[in-house]
């Protein structure tokens, strides 16, 4: 027979084996896809189903730290500075067609997933798939990939002008010679020949912020409130062969005046519509749609980084304090320096083409 004393003890034991683990903010995974935080204990996003990062030691291969300056928990000397380092760049349209035990063999290289590697193949671009501290480590793991067929190039950090902000577009005027771009800032108007656009850049900017407020007590701090709050913007970066920095077109803030009697009702629709215009009118552009698919491979180079703000204690009654906890991730900046690089790849293409 049981007493009334153990069996509450044990219905204690039960409640807290059933009751879910709960994990502090800095141990939860964000999903390269979303940007939400998932618990650490899962495999695949919570909201969207992508793979999430890998943040044990899994891999047993040679660790692609020693060439790799940005891999997660082995960042080290410049390359700790996204703005530094040298990036390894896979050349466009490979004439080598990886194997399944090279694709392995390259996936395991890179700290990459096996489909991820597959991914950069099937677009047939320049992608950028490591970044290093070093010329030397850039270069070593660059002459790896050459020996095992694949072309690739190292290419410096320095020349991406991330110092000169992306001229943010409201309007677009068309002509059959050309375009007009009306500015943000000041209204200002930037006109262009059509076949001096040489570069598109589709994506899409996240933004995940994560407020908890909790609520100082007796020396204690206790949860109040958490509060999620998640944008999604799909933008457009233009770019000539005259201009070092580019135009970008956000959805939520673009005139569509311009398609005329093909404007639609929602802004997706007319997103689509406006890049299918500027592709067919532009006689030299290049539409480059991948950075979606590519973003968990762009994260082996750019790894994206929450930023946490604490507020000050406030008093909200007798021995009562509050404080609120702000932790933002975006992808802003991973998407800048992809598409700063893609454009300087561009123009190294159109150069060697002659």
């Amino acid at each position: 027979m049981i007493d009334s004393d153990t069996s509450a003890s044990l219905e204690s034991d039960v409640a807290s084996e059933a009751r879910p683990p709960s994990f502090a903010l800095a141990e939860m995974i964000t999903c390269d896809g979303c940007l939400r935080a998932n618990p650490p204990t899962r495999a695949h996003c919570l909201y969207c189903g992508a793979d999430l990062p890998v943040t044990g030691n899994e891999q047993d291969s040679e660790p692609a730290a020693e060439a790799i300056g940005s891999t997660a928990g082995s960042t080290a000397g410049p390359a700790a500075n996204v703005s530094d380092g040298y990036y390894t760049v896979l050349a466009p349209n490979q004439t080598n067609i990886p194997s399944e035990s090279s694709l392995s063999e390259i996936a395991s290289l890179l700290h990459l997933k096996i489909p991820e590697v597959q991914n950069v193949f099937d677009e047939g671009r320049s992608v950028p798939v490591a970044r290093a501290a070093t010329a030397e480590q850039a270069a070593k793991l660059t002459n790896k990939l050459q020996a095992m067929g694949i072309e690739a190039r190292t290419f410096s950090a320095e020349g991406l002008d991330l110092d000169i902000p992306t001229r943010k577009v409201r309007a677009l005027e068309l002509s059959e010679d050309g375009f007009t771009r009306v500015l943000v800032s000041g209204g200002g108007k930037v006109s262009t020949a059509w076949d001096d656009l040489v570069l598109i850049i589709a994506g899409r900017l996240l933004v995940n912020r994560v407020e908890v407020e909790e609520r100082r007590r007796r020396g204690r701090p206790e949860p109040l409130d958490t509060r999620h709050l998640f944008s999604d913007e799909s933008v457009l970066d233009l770019y000539t062969k005259s201009d070092d920095a580019g135009y970008r077109i956000s959805s939520s803030s673009f005139d569509f005046s311009c398609l005329g009697s093909v404007k639609a009702m929602t802004a997706f629709e007319n997103f689509t519509a406006l890049l299918n215009l500027l592709g067919a009118r532009a006689p030299n552009v290049e539409v480059d749609a991948s950075y979606v698919n590519l973003r968990p491979v762009l994260a082996n180079v750019w790894p994206l980084e929450p930023q946490t703000r604490k507020g000050e204690w406030r008093r909200s009654g007798a021995g009562k304090y509050d404080i609120a906890t702000v932790t933002t991730t975006d992808n802003e900046a991973q998407f800048n320096r992809y598409s700063r690089l893609r454009h300087r790849l561009r123009l190294r293409e159109l150069e060697d083409r002659g």
